[in-house]
């Protein structure tokens, strides 16, 4: 009964813990390419086909951002600024809503860090260190500039270096250099990258828009020099864009791109928009649009688009361009619609970002204004558009003219994951639970010998890079199981035989107790074996028998049966591919000897015989 009752306990707990791990959300906390100066690539997967990095790409657990020869960028998750060099390259090892784990791989990185709450989720790791901030404040990071050497300069707040199990203090004003035999402190120097990231960083100091919406909104820096704040009596704070063109709408003037595990994401041109299209809703007020981010909160969960999408396979339109075809159309979210995902998402976190949503499906006059509200926004592409993999550029889309009779009748579909991603996307659903993350197994490489293409020229060292990190890759996998030749068989260097004809005589010459069953493999298993016991004793070389001679008055055994003649078969293959007689029609049994290795010399008779 208590087996039965255990029994039924664990399976209990392991569906529990299976329901968890499949209702795991994606994170809620995603950064951004906040400026590309240059050659700069960015990769969803180390190892992966580089992109060119535009400007309001997401950045999440995995990326990797590489910069060119005389480039620059600039990362921002929340109030948290990572800025890379030139010819350098940095992986976003994990990035969640606790942790923002960042490996230089190589170059230089400027990091600022800003708000206390974010200190103890992040780590900065090179090849030989790894850098923790004990409090707010900018280091700048140089890996493998000099083989084999990172260095830290802490400009501000207080940082912890480990080394190898030691760990070090440095505070503002030093720097460490850590190589791979000593470490060395000294004080801290500035360079032009260093003064380039310091008026990045005075920009934030003076920003008015974090009295509207929290710092931890990534992208909330860039409001300031492009639109105004006002205050409504309906919808709290609403920021303004400045500059648009003529019949400009929300979600109109970008790309959509497909983003696992959220599926399609907007990344939009204007240098401001990230945040107004990835947090809050969109409204209009006196025929003007206004970005409504709703009551400021410590931590906002970010969505890939905030719309509604209309269309499928049952809704036609006519195009200027290729006539009449299925259509696909979307049209901004106001603070009165509910967003529903495309990706799987808990009821808490769909809460958080619906809470500002309210139901007037009674109060007819607002459901007709909801009407218009997506005529005005509605835009709409072929469907056909929504079925490749890559970027879909809604500026260069044949584009719709929609009736008002039309848009009654759309049905309220989401466009499906293109072609090649249905199972990428299944599987990366697993990669946000966090043991799966951190337990996931190395990328699989190409087989060993196939050449892989130069990089391109213009982003400098990544070509060692890869080609490093797929010899590390190669070491780490695991090798199969390869037949290993004992060390006893091995002809000497000086023997004119093969060692086997000396060190194993045919079965026949070799005289076995008959009352012990067995004895024979045990034999076998020391020939064998002789080598690796030479190799593991250090008298070894002193003593080359390792077995006694049977007592001389033991008669020899009958010739030995086929069993016997099969388990010795796979070793005098391996050393003679030729196949032997058998001693039994050659000659009859040769008289017992003193040693069952015979002499060198009956080893030759044997082989002329």
């Amino acid at each position: 009964m208590t087996t039965r009752f255990i029994q039924a306990v664990t399976l209990l707990a392991c569906a529990v813990f299976s329901s968890l791990a499949l209702a795991a959300d994606p994170p809620a906390r995603v950064g951004r390419v906040a400026l590309s100066q240059g050659p700069v690539s960015i990769s969803s997967e180390v190892g992966d086909e580089a992109s060119a990095a535009l400007v309001n790409w997401p950045v999440t657990s995995h990326n990797q951002i590489t910069t060119g020869r005389g480039a620059r960028t600039e990362i921002r998750v929340g109030s948290t600024s990572i800025r890379l060099d030139a010819d350098s390259s940095l992986e976003v090892s994990e990035l969640d809503d606790d942790n923002l784990r960042l490996r230089l791989n190589y170059g230089s990185a400027s990091v600022r860090v800003r708000n206390g709450d974010v200190l103890a989720g992040f780590e900065l790791e090179t090849a030989g260190s790894r850098i923790r901030l004990q409090e707010p404040g900018s280091l700048r990071v140089d890996a493998e500039r000099v083989a084999g050497t990172s260095v830290v300069n802490v400009f501000a707040g207080v940082a912890l270096v480990e080394d190898r199990g030691s760990q070090l203090i440095v505070r503002a004003g030093k720097r460490a250099e850590i190589r791979d035999d000593d470490v060395r402190t000294g004080q801290a120097v500035r360079d032009g990258f260093d003064d380039w990231a310091q008026q990045r960083d005075a920009r934030d100091d003076r920003s008015t828009s974090a009295r509207y919406v929290t710092s931890e909104m990534t992208g909330y820096e860039e409001l300031d020099q492009n639109g105004i704040w006002r205050d409504d009596a309906e919808y709290g704070p609403l920021w303004m864009p400045t500059v648009v063109a003529q019949g400009w709408a929300p979600y109109r003037d970008g790309n959509w791109t497909w983003v696992s595990p959220w599926g399609w994401t907007w990344v939009d041109n204007a240098p401001w928009g990230y945040a107004p299209f990835h947090y809050g809703r969109w409204v209009q007020v006196n025929q003007r649009w206004a970005w409504a981010p709703g009551r400021n909160i410590s931590r906002p969960v970010w969505a890939p688009a905030l719309v509604g999408w209309v269309g499928g396979n049952g809704w036609n339109l006519t195009f200027s361009q290729g006539g009449h075809r299925p259509a696909q159309g979307w049209y901004p979210l106001s603070p009165r619609d509910a967003f529903v995902p495309g990706y799987r998402l808990s009821n808490q976190h769909l809460q958080h970002i619906n809470r500002h949503a309210r139901d007037d499906r009674r109060d007819d006059r607002r459901r007709d204004w909801r009407d218009d509200h997506r005529r005005d926004g509605l835009t709409v592409v072929p469907q056909e558009q929504f079925g490749h993999r890559g970027t879909i550029a809604v500026r260069n889309a044949p584009r719709a003219v929609v009736v008002p009779q039309a848009l009654p009748n759309a049905p309220a579909v989401a466009p499906s994951a293109p072609q090649g991603v249905g199972d990428a996307r299944a599987d990366r659903f697993q990669r946000f639970d966090r043991d799966a993350q951190r337990g996931r197994p190395p990328a699989i490489d190409p087989a060993p010998g196939v050449v892989t293409a130069p990089a391109p020229a213009q982003f400098g060292r990544r070509q060692e890079f890869e080609e490093r990190e797929r010899r590390q890759r190669q070491q780490q996998a695991p090798v199969p199981p390869q037949p290993v030749r004992p060390a006893g068989m091995m002809p000497p260097p000086a023997a004119p035989m093969p060692m086997p004809q000396l060190m194993m005589p045919p079965p026949a010459a070799m005289p076995q107790p008959a009352q012990q069953p067995g004895a024979e493999q045990q034999r076998g298993r020391s020939f064998r074996n002789e080598g690796e016991r030479r190799q593991r004793e250090p008298d070894a070389a002193q003593q080359p028998r390792q077995f006694a001679p049977p007592p001389a008055a033991v008669a020899p055994p009958p010739p030995p049966s086929p069993p016997p003649m099969v388990r010795q078969a796979p070793v005098q293959q391996m050393v003679q591919p030729a196949p032997q007689p058998a001693p039994a029609a050659v000659a009859p049994p040769a008289p017992p000897r003193q040693r069952p290795g015979g002499s060198r010399k009956d080893g030759v008779e044997e082989k002329e015989r």
